[in-house]
Order: structure tokens, then sequence, then C-alpha cells
């Protein structure tokens, strides 16, 4: 009977690269994010030297991982759930973990006592559109064959250009640090530390020209609907998200920047003198009600009821009603003189066709009153109310 080590090394590399893969070592939750356990596949690292060496190097070539480390507790909750970061260890043997790519260690440059003893200072100083002018970031590329590894392998420390380029470049992205270094035992590629500064440097778009750019991209994806490209309209619907700070990540939406979006726009253009955080919200909720008839038209009810009722859980949680049942009276649940009432009728009114196509009449039936309250003289949900009102009685 052949042993591992008796097939050829071609064959080997793809036994380990099955065992391996971050993706056959990991487990879905129901928030679209991952728990990964290596466990019972790095079982072959002790079977002995050779294929220790062999399999470690298939695990670094699938998997790279990144130390993080800031002086506050609840950061590994940020950066786990509102940065969708998958972590696979957060006890103390990350502490003792040698074989990273790449350490992020962040630190904050806190006021003087005097600033402390005043409130006012020192609510303005932790202010989140400040905040990043009080931290220090550092990042830090090792080679994990050389720098910390059983086993090292002699040799000059190298992370590939293509590597280095995907594990900072993202950091491009934080603006207006109060300090910010690249160290450890790798060199930089001189134009990928060149083009990440010029990033850093780039200042953010202002809520205006996020504004401006979510609506192209959902007019772009309203003419991808009315041409019958859904999923593609999807996608430009998600893009759209993207540009005003919201990002659709499979069956989840993480919502940033709201104080970023809390001004009025001063500067010409479509959003002259509007307030930016209710124009946003405007684009927000047309962007959710397109977004499930798209879904509607896919036949993909699961993620329209999703996509629907993530966004009247919230507006009946908003007022002080129960997420899922929301009110007995329909009239108490829709909002009078809500900024987007049309929209946020559309969203009440698709969403029950998606209860409708489900065979769910009650639930149908509970939308569709709602509905008729933001949309009073729309026939089609005169209709189908009239039609569900029959059904029940």
């Amino acid at each position: 009977m052949p042993t591992l080590l008796s097939i050829p090394a071609e064959l080997r590399n793809q036994i380990y690269t099955y065992l391996l893969s971050p993706y056959n070592n990991r487990e879905p939750l129901e928030d679209g994010s991952y728990i990964y356990e290596f466990f019972q596949s790095l079982v072959i690292f002790r079977i002995n030297r050779q294929i220790y060496l062999e399999s470690r190097k298939i695990f670094h070539q699938l998997n790279t991982f990144v130390k993080i480390s800031t002086p506050w507790q609840q950061a590994k909750y940020h950066v786990a759930l509102d940065g969708q970061v998958d972590i696979l260890d957060d006890t103390f043997r990350a502490e003792r973990f040698r074989l990273h790519t790449l350490s992020v260690q962040i630190n904050a440059v806190y006021p003087s006592p005097e600033a402390m003893e005043d409130p006012q200072a020192m609510f303005s100083s932790v202010t989140m559109p400040y905040l990043n002018s009080h931290l220090i970031l550092n990042i830090g590329l090792q080679d994990p064959y050389i720098s910390s590894s059983p086993f090292p392998i002699p040799g000059e420390p190298h992370v590939s250009k293509q590597k280095q380029s995907q594990l900072l470049q993202p950091f491009g992205q934080i603006k207006d640090l109060r300090e910010f270094h690249i160290n450890g035992n790798i060199t930089v590629y001189p134009s990928i530390r060149k083009a990440l500064k010029t990033e850093m440097e780039i200042p953010l778009d202002p809520p205006e020209k996020c504004l401006e750019r979510g609506t192209e991209l959902k007019d772009l994806g309203n003419e991808a609907l009315m041409a019958g490209k859904y999923t593609e309209a999807i996608k430009l619907y998600n893009k759209a998200f993207h540009a005003i700070h919201i990002i659709i990540n499979a069956r989840t939406r993480r919502v940033y920047g709201d104080p970023f979006f809390d001004k009025i726009i001063r500067t010409p253009g479509p959003f002259k003198d509007q307030h930016a955080g209710q124009a946003r919200i405007i684009l927000r909720v047309r962007l959710v009600a397109n977004t499930i008839l798209a879904y509607l038209k896919l036949q993909d009810y699961d993620m329209a009821l999703l996509t629907g009722m993530r966004t009247i859980r919230l507006m009946r949680a908003s007022i002080g009603l129960d997420e899922d049942n929301g009110a007995l009276d329909a009239a108490m649940e829709a909002l009078s003189g809500f900024i987007a009432s049309g929209e946020m009728g559309k969203i009440y009114f698709r969403t029950a066709m998606a209860y409708k196509a489900l065979n769910r009449r009650m639930e149908a039936y509970k939308l569709l009153s709602v509905a008729s309250v933001y949309l009073p003289n729309d026939k089609t949900i005169k209709q189908e109310l009239e039609a569900s009102t029959a059904k029940r009685a």
C-alpha cells in the first residue's frame, strides 16, 4: 500500500492544499461571517519533519495571518462585528503567535490631564470624526518562514510584491493619523510605499460627492433593472450603498459614518442647502426598495424578505414598536411625514409580495395594510389588499 511520501510530490501538494485551504477549515455563521478551526487539519504537521516542511509551505501560501493589538479590550468586537473580519484567536495564545506576516499595532495619544478636567474638551477630542488624529499606527511586515517558525528556512526575508500590496494598500483608506510607521524584517517595495503614502494623503470625498456618486450608481442600477439585468442591478445598488458608507456583504449590512453626514451641504450641486443625513436616508430607502424589486424579479424571495424586513424592523424599532410584529393598527406603524414615505410604502408593498409568493398570507396582509397608509392612492396596493382581505375572510 502506498504511503503519503511514496506518491509524487505534485500529488502530495494537492493533498496539502485540500487539507489546509481556509475554505475547507471554516463554518459559516448566521450573520455571514465564518469561524475558522484548523486543529484537525494541522495534525499533518506532526507526522514527520519532511511532511511538516512540505505542508507548511503550502499552508503559508494559502493562509496569511495578521496580528492586531490595541490598548482597548473592546476593539476586538469592533474588528469582528463592524469590520467584518473573522478572528482566529483573541486569547493569550494570540500574544504568543509568531507565524503572522503582518502585525498591526494601534496606540493612542490621550488628552492632557488639564484637558481631561474639561468635559467639553475631552468629549470633542474623542468624537469619531477626529479620532484618527490621536492614533499612532505601526505596521510590521515579516517573513514567517525566517522570523519565528521552527526549522526556519535560511535566506533573506521576503514577502512577494503582490502580497505586500494586498496587505498594505487597504491602509490607504485611513486618513489623518497622528503617526504612521512601517517596520519589520521585510523591505517594502518603494513603489508600494509611495502608493500607500499618496493614497493616505488623498482626503475622503465630502458628503455631497458621496451622495452624487451613490445617486449615479443607483440610476445605473435602475437602467439595468429596466433592461432585465437583475443581478447586475443588485450589484450596482450595493455599490451605491458603498458610496454612502453602507456596506452590504451577503446577508449582512453595516452602516458607517452617521456623524460624517450630519451637516448642511453648502457647495453648488444637486444637494446644495440639503441636510446630508436626510438626503442619505432618502437615497438609502430608494436603494432598498429597488433592491427588493430586483430580488422579486429573480424570484429570490428569501433575499427579498431579508432586505425588506431589515429596513422595516429598523423603522419599527425607531418608534418603539416590536420589530417582528409591528403595530396592530397600520396607521400607527406608518410614519406620518417621513421624508421618504413613498419609497417606504414600496418597501412594505414589495416585501408583502415576497411573503405572498411564499404563501405567508398573514404577514403579507399586515405589510399591505401599512403600505396602503403610505401610498393611499396606489391602485395596485389597493387591489392586493382587497384580495388579501377576501382570502382572510
